[in-house]
């Protein structure tokens, strides 16, 4: 096959392909880690009957652990900062773990545009740089500074 003189040249397989691979892995990978990080807190909440907070293995736990009482805003002493949440670590409670697994799930989708950004700037294509960027920028604002508008306060 004869080479098309208004081919775009300016397309690599390779590189395309490799672009592909690594923005996989990177779904890939968070996604299992969030599961294991899952898994470990589910079986420690399991041989332990206890969450690590108020509401344990009992009658009344399910509804405790589930329902939204909007008595004990915001959910009682269950952590709701990322500093509550370490200290939760910290003391290695079961329900803070499973908690760090729905973060690090979270936060998988935002490391893959992360990875995307840092992967079209390296092909140096000056739109989808634009275009990520601002969908990242987009995602830590709904992250960082929506949750500290009032009306979006629970």
């Amino acid at each position: 096959m004869k080479n098309d003189p208004d081919e775009d040249k300016s397309f690599d397989k390779k590189k395309y392909a490799l672009m592909q691979r690594v923005l996989a892995k990177t779904l890939l990978y968070g996604v299992l880690l969030s599961t294991i990080i899952i898994l470990i807190g589910l079986v420690y909440m399991a041989t332990t009957y206890s969450t690590g907070y108020n509401c344990d293995f009992t009658d009344a736990s399910l509804n405790c652990i589930l329902n939204y009482n909007p008595l004990t805003i915001p959910h009682g002493e269950y952590p709701n900062t990322l500093f509550s949440m370490a200290s939760g670590l910290a003391q290695l409670k079961p329900f803070a773990i499973i908690q760090l697994g729905v973060l690090v799930l979270l936060a998988t989708p935002v490391l893959r545009v992360f990875a995307s950004l840092i992967l079209f700037a390296v092909e140096k294509d000056r739109p989808f740089i634009l275009i990520t960027l601002f969908v990242f920028l987009v995602l830590l604002f709904s992250f960082f500074v929506v949750p500290e508008i009032p009306i979006f306060k629970a």
